[in-house]
Protein backbone atom coordinates (compact mmCIF):
# COMPACT_ATOMS: atom_id res chain seq x y z
CA UNK A 1 0.00 0.00 0.00
CA UNK A 2 1.28 3.48 -0.90
CA UNK A 3 1.54 5.67 2.21
CA UNK A 4 1.73 9.44 1.95
CA UNK A 5 0.62 12.80 3.17
CA UNK A 6 -1.48 12.87 0.03
CA UNK A 7 -1.58 16.55 -0.89
CA UNK A 8 1.99 17.41 0.06
CA UNK A 9 3.66 14.28 -1.33
CA UNK A 10 1.65 14.30 -4.55
CA UNK A 11 2.29 18.01 -5.15
CA UNK A 12 6.02 17.52 -4.64
CA UNK A 13 6.15 14.59 -7.05
CA UNK A 14 4.08 16.47 -9.63
CA UNK A 15 6.49 19.41 -9.46
CA UNK A 16 9.56 17.20 -9.69
CA UNK A 17 8.21 15.15 -12.58
CA UNK A 18 7.29 18.28 -14.52
CA UNK A 19 10.80 19.69 -14.11
CA UNK A 20 12.50 16.38 -14.87
CA UNK A 21 10.66 15.06 -17.93
CA UNK A 22 8.74 18.13 -19.09
CA UNK A 23 5.29 16.58 -18.66
CA UNK A 24 2.89 19.23 -17.36
CA UNK A 25 1.40 17.30 -14.45
CA UNK A 26 -0.48 20.34 -13.13
CA UNK A 27 -2.95 20.22 -16.01
CA UNK A 28 -4.12 16.69 -15.19
CA UNK A 29 -6.51 15.52 -12.49
CA UNK A 30 -4.83 14.47 -9.24
CA UNK A 31 -6.81 11.23 -9.11
CA UNK A 32 -5.51 10.24 -12.55
CA UNK A 33 -1.90 11.10 -11.68
CA UNK A 34 -2.07 9.27 -8.34
CA UNK A 35 -3.22 6.08 -10.07
CA UNK A 36 -0.30 6.25 -12.51
CA UNK A 37 2.28 7.11 -9.85
CA UNK A 38 0.98 4.35 -7.56
CA UNK A 39 1.32 1.80 -10.37
CA UNK A 40 4.96 2.79 -10.92
CA UNK A 41 5.62 2.56 -7.17
CA UNK A 42 4.15 -0.93 -7.06
CA UNK A 43 6.39 -2.01 -9.93
CA UNK A 44 9.38 -1.42 -7.61
CA UNK A 45 7.66 -2.48 -4.36
CA UNK A 46 7.93 1.09 -3.04
CA UNK A 47 5.44 2.38 -0.51
CA UNK A 48 5.88 6.15 -0.81
CA UNK A 49 6.40 8.86 -3.40
CA UNK A 50 9.68 10.10 -1.93
CA UNK A 51 11.32 6.71 -2.51
CA UNK A 52 9.96 6.63 -6.05
CA UNK A 53 11.34 10.11 -6.76
CA UNK A 54 14.78 9.09 -5.52
CA UNK A 55 14.71 6.21 -8.02
CA UNK A 56 13.16 8.22 -10.85
CA UNK A 57 15.64 11.08 -10.91
CA UNK A 58 18.57 8.66 -11.42
CA UNK A 59 16.95 6.17 -13.81
CA UNK A 60 16.42 7.36 -17.40
CA UNK A 61 14.70 4.09 -18.36
CA UNK A 62 12.13 4.63 -15.61
CA UNK A 63 11.66 8.23 -16.72
CA UNK A 64 10.66 6.93 -20.16
CA UNK A 65 8.34 4.31 -18.66
CA UNK A 66 6.62 6.97 -16.58
CA UNK A 67 6.27 9.25 -19.58
CA UNK A 68 4.54 6.44 -21.49
CA UNK A 69 2.29 5.61 -18.52
CA UNK A 70 1.20 9.23 -18.18
CA UNK A 71 0.16 9.38 -21.82
CA UNK A 72 -3.40 8.17 -22.36
CA UNK A 73 -3.42 5.58 -25.15
CA UNK A 74 -6.33 3.21 -24.56
CA UNK A 75 -8.42 2.80 -27.70
CA UNK A 76 -10.14 0.30 -29.97
CA UNK A 77 -11.84 0.14 -33.35
CA UNK A 78 -15.41 1.50 -33.43
CA UNK A 79 -15.40 2.17 -29.69
CA UNK A 80 -19.03 2.58 -28.57
CA UNK A 81 -20.81 1.22 -31.63
CA UNK A 82 -23.85 3.46 -31.13
CA UNK A 83 -21.67 6.55 -31.63
CA UNK A 84 -20.29 5.18 -34.88
CA UNK A 85 -23.80 4.27 -36.03
CA UNK A 86 -24.83 7.93 -35.64
CA UNK A 87 -21.67 8.98 -37.46
CA UNK A 88 -22.23 6.53 -40.31
CA UNK A 89 -26.00 6.97 -40.72
CA UNK A 90 -26.44 10.69 -39.99
CA UNK A 91 -23.37 12.84 -39.38
CA UNK A 92 -21.16 11.82 -42.27
CA UNK A 93 -23.99 11.59 -44.87
CA UNK A 94 -25.11 15.09 -43.85
CA UNK A 95 -21.59 16.40 -44.34
CA UNK A 96 -21.31 14.67 -47.73
CA UNK A 97 -24.49 16.43 -48.86
CA UNK A 98 -23.65 19.92 -47.68
CA UNK A 99 -19.87 20.16 -48.15
CA UNK A 100 -18.78 21.13 -51.65
CA UNK A 101 -15.04 20.77 -51.11
CA UNK A 102 -12.98 18.25 -49.16
CA UNK A 103 -14.39 16.98 -45.85
CA UNK A 104 -11.71 17.43 -43.18
CA UNK A 105 -11.90 15.18 -40.11
CA UNK A 106 -9.68 15.45 -37.04
CA UNK A 107 -9.11 12.53 -34.67
CA UNK A 108 -7.62 14.40 -31.70
CA UNK A 109 -5.71 12.21 -29.27
CA UNK A 110 -5.80 9.39 -31.82
CA UNK A 111 -3.44 7.09 -29.88
CA UNK A 112 -2.42 4.12 -32.05
CA UNK A 113 -4.72 5.08 -34.92
CA UNK A 114 -7.73 2.83 -34.41
CA UNK A 115 -10.17 5.75 -34.23
CA UNK A 116 -8.80 7.42 -37.37
CA UNK A 117 -8.87 4.15 -39.30
CA UNK A 118 -12.42 3.48 -38.09
CA UNK A 119 -13.44 6.81 -39.60
CA UNK A 120 -11.61 5.97 -42.82
CA UNK A 121 -13.38 2.62 -43.25
CA UNK A 122 -16.75 4.33 -42.89
CA UNK A 123 -15.76 6.95 -45.47
CA UNK A 124 -14.92 4.21 -47.97
CA UNK A 125 -18.11 2.30 -47.12
CA UNK A 126 -20.21 5.34 -47.93
CA UNK A 127 -18.27 6.83 -50.83
CA UNK A 128 -16.21 4.04 -52.34
CA UNK A 129 -12.41 4.16 -52.53
CA UNK A 130 -11.98 6.55 -55.44
CA UNK A 131 -14.44 9.19 -54.25
CA UNK A 132 -13.31 8.91 -50.63
CA UNK A 133 -9.72 9.68 -51.61
CA UNK A 134 -10.77 12.79 -53.49
CA UNK A 135 -13.41 13.93 -51.00
CA UNK A 136 -12.06 13.13 -47.51
CA UNK A 137 -8.98 14.10 -45.49
CA UNK A 138 -8.47 12.58 -42.02
CA UNK A 139 -5.86 13.94 -39.59
CA UNK A 140 -4.90 11.83 -36.57
CA UNK A 141 -2.89 13.62 -33.89
CA UNK A 142 -1.27 12.53 -30.65
CA UNK A 143 1.49 13.53 -28.25
CA UNK A 144 2.88 9.99 -27.93
CA UNK A 145 5.42 9.39 -30.71
CA UNK A 146 5.48 5.62 -30.17
CA UNK A 147 1.71 5.51 -30.61
CA UNK A 148 2.00 7.57 -33.78
CA UNK A 149 4.55 5.12 -35.15
CA UNK A 150 2.22 2.19 -34.43
CA UNK A 151 -0.60 4.11 -36.09
CA UNK A 152 1.52 4.75 -39.18
CA UNK A 153 2.47 1.07 -39.33
CA UNK A 154 -1.20 0.11 -39.07
CA UNK A 155 -0.64 -3.43 -37.78
CA UNK A 156 -2.72 -4.63 -34.84
CA UNK A 157 -2.16 -7.96 -33.10
CA UNK A 158 -5.28 -9.48 -31.63
CA UNK A 159 -5.44 -11.06 -28.19
CA UNK A 160 -7.20 -14.45 -28.09
CA UNK A 161 -10.61 -14.60 -26.43
CA UNK A 162 -12.83 -17.44 -25.30
CA UNK A 163 -14.97 -17.44 -28.45
CA UNK A 164 -13.67 -14.52 -30.47
CA UNK A 165 -10.49 -12.46 -30.40
CA UNK A 166 -10.79 -8.88 -29.24
CA UNK A 167 -10.23 -7.67 -32.81
CA UNK A 168 -13.01 -9.90 -34.12
CA UNK A 169 -15.35 -8.34 -31.57
CA UNK A 170 -14.33 -4.84 -32.63
CA UNK A 171 -14.86 -5.73 -36.29
CA UNK A 172 -18.47 -6.79 -35.76
CA UNK A 173 -19.46 -3.22 -36.58
CA UNK A 174 -18.51 -3.66 -40.23
CA UNK A 175 -19.22 -6.32 -42.83
CA UNK A 176 -16.32 -7.87 -44.73
CA UNK A 177 -13.43 -6.60 -42.57
CA UNK A 178 -11.10 -8.28 -45.07
CA UNK A 179 -12.02 -5.47 -47.45
CA UNK A 180 -10.14 -3.06 -45.18
CA UNK A 181 -7.57 -5.28 -43.47
CA UNK A 182 -5.16 -8.03 -44.41
CA UNK A 183 -5.90 -10.65 -41.74
CA UNK A 184 -3.37 -13.34 -40.92
CA UNK A 185 -2.57 -15.22 -37.70
CA UNK A 186 -4.75 -12.89 -35.59
CA UNK A 187 -2.91 -9.84 -36.97
CA UNK A 188 -4.93 -7.12 -38.70
CA UNK A 189 -2.92 -5.00 -41.14
CA UNK A 190 -4.63 -1.87 -42.51
CA UNK A 191 -4.79 -1.94 -46.29
CA UNK A 192 -3.12 0.87 -48.29
CA UNK A 193 -6.49 2.20 -49.50
CA UNK A 194 -7.39 2.96 -45.87
CA UNK A 195 -3.94 4.18 -44.85
CA UNK A 196 -3.85 6.71 -47.66
CA UNK A 197 -6.89 8.49 -46.22
CA UNK A 198 -5.16 9.25 -42.91
CA UNK A 199 -2.28 11.57 -42.10
CA UNK A 200 -0.83 11.09 -38.60
CA UNK A 201 0.88 14.07 -36.95
CA UNK A 202 2.50 14.89 -33.65
CA UNK A 203 0.44 17.52 -31.85
CA UNK A 204 0.14 18.72 -28.25
CA UNK A 205 -3.47 19.69 -27.56
CA UNK A 206 -2.33 21.84 -24.66
CA UNK A 207 0.63 23.82 -25.97
CA UNK A 208 0.66 23.09 -29.71
CA UNK A 209 -0.47 25.45 -32.45
CA UNK A 210 -4.24 25.74 -32.66
CA UNK A 211 -5.79 23.80 -35.53
CA UNK A 212 -8.55 25.14 -37.77
CA UNK A 213 -10.83 24.40 -40.70
CA UNK A 214 -12.28 21.03 -39.76
CA UNK A 215 -15.75 19.73 -40.56
CA UNK A 216 -15.82 16.92 -38.00
CA UNK A 217 -13.76 16.55 -34.82
CA UNK A 218 -13.50 13.40 -32.73
CA UNK A 219 -11.96 13.88 -29.29
CA UNK A 220 -13.18 10.99 -27.21
CA UNK A 221 -12.05 9.90 -23.74
CA UNK A 222 -9.07 12.27 -23.72
CA UNK A 223 -10.16 15.56 -22.17
CA UNK A 224 -11.69 13.77 -19.18
CA UNK A 225 -8.20 13.27 -17.71
CA UNK A 226 -7.46 17.02 -17.63
CA UNK A 227 -8.48 19.44 -14.90
CA UNK A 228 -11.63 21.50 -15.36
CA UNK A 229 -9.81 24.70 -16.28
CA UNK A 230 -7.97 23.02 -19.12
CA UNK A 231 -11.08 21.16 -20.26
CA UNK A 232 -12.86 24.50 -20.61
CA UNK A 233 -10.05 25.87 -22.76
CA UNK A 234 -9.83 22.78 -24.97
CA UNK A 235 -13.55 22.62 -25.68
CA UNK A 236 -13.43 26.24 -26.84
CA UNK A 237 -10.39 25.36 -28.98
CA UNK A 238 -12.37 22.56 -30.64
CA UNK A 239 -15.28 24.92 -31.26
CA UNK A 240 -12.93 27.42 -32.91
CA UNK A 241 -11.34 24.66 -35.00
CA UNK A 242 -14.68 23.67 -36.55
CA UNK A 243 -16.21 25.20 -39.65
CA UNK A 244 -19.83 26.39 -39.33
CA UNK A 245 -22.12 23.37 -39.56
CA UNK A 246 -19.34 21.09 -38.32
CA UNK A 247 -19.74 18.29 -35.78
CA UNK A 248 -17.92 17.67 -32.50
CA UNK A 249 -18.02 14.11 -31.13
CA UNK A 250 -16.81 13.59 -27.56
CA UNK A 251 -16.56 10.68 -25.12
CA UNK A 252 -19.78 9.33 -23.64
CA UNK A 253 -18.63 10.08 -20.08
CA UNK A 254 -17.45 13.61 -20.91
CA UNK A 255 -19.38 16.86 -20.43
CA UNK A 256 -18.97 20.25 -22.05
CA UNK A 257 -17.77 22.99 -19.71
CA UNK A 258 -17.63 26.76 -19.72
CA UNK A 259 -18.44 28.83 -22.78
CA UNK A 260 -18.66 25.78 -25.04
CA UNK A 261 -21.91 24.70 -23.34
CA UNK A 262 -23.61 27.75 -24.83
CA UNK A 263 -21.77 27.70 -28.16
CA UNK A 264 -22.28 24.08 -29.21
CA UNK A 265 -25.79 23.00 -30.18
CA UNK A 266 -26.77 19.48 -29.08
CA UNK A 267 -27.33 17.14 -32.04
CA UNK A 268 -27.51 13.85 -30.15
CA UNK A 269 -26.77 14.54 -26.46
CA UNK A 270 -27.00 10.87 -25.47
CA UNK A 271 -24.17 9.96 -27.84
CA UNK A 272 -22.35 13.25 -27.10
CA UNK A 273 -22.60 14.63 -30.64
CA UNK A 274 -22.75 18.43 -31.00
CA UNK A 275 -22.86 20.86 -33.89
CA UNK A 276 -21.44 24.34 -34.53
CA UNK A 277 -24.14 26.40 -36.17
Amino acid sequence: MITREFDKDLENLKKNVKNLIGFNTFQYKDTYLARRFDARCRAYHLDNYHAYWELLKKDEAEQEKLRKDLTINVTEFFRDNTVYSIFKDEVFPDMIKKKQGKIRVWSAGSSDGKEAYSIATIAIQLLGEQKAHSKVEIIGTDIDKDCLQRATNGIYQSRPGIVQTDMEKQMRFITQPERYFNIENNAYSVKPSIKQLVNFQYHDLISGLKKKNFDIIFCRNVVIYFNRELQTILYKDFYDALNPGGYFIMGKTETLLGESRELFVPYNPKERVFIKE
